[in-house]
């Protein structure tokens, strides 16, 4: 009896442990390439209503690339860069640009919506709530 007690602990000690190895070398993926959970904007937000009120909206999160880009089209990217977080919350009218390597804001200011301009759908911010961008350019005075 206390042969068979020991194997069998021995065998689910075995079981937990692959199974703890193939979580550590198979993380959950992302919802798809390129965009956050919500468990990570969450995490984003919180950290950022840390050293700045928030709306009380889910913003719609991008990772800024080509920063140099960006800051020769638009002074509000001007100190970014490349990996910093674009926050934009569109009912507030918001945006944050957050670097979490040293949880510093790096500009915060309003949307500027051209009442007068034609929206394309390249212009339009996406409200949706796990939706995440790269963001790589600017027109218009309007965030993509």
């Amino acid at each position: 009896m206390n042969k068979k007690i020991v194997t069998l602990l021995i065998i689910l000690l075995v079981a937990l442990l692959g199974f703890a190895i193939f979580k550590k070398f198979n993380p959950t993926p992302k919802t798809t390439e390129g965009q956050l959970s919500e468990k990570e904007i969450k995490s984003l937000v919180t950290k950022v209503s840390k050293l700045i009120n928030v709306p009380g909206e889910t913003p719609v999160i991008a990772t800024i690339i080509k920063a140099d880009q960006l800051i020769a089209e638009q002074k509000f990217y001007t100190g970014s860069k490349d990996g910093d977080y674009l926050m934009v919350f569109p009912i507030a009218q918001k945006a944050i640009i957050y670097r979490e390597s040293e949880n510093k804001l790096i500009n915060v200011g309003p949307i500027i919506v051209d009442q007068k301009a034609t929206t394309t759908k390249s212009e339009t911010i996406e409200t949706k709530a796990t939706t995440t961008e790269k963001a790589t350019s600017t027109k218009g005075g309007k965030t993509q």
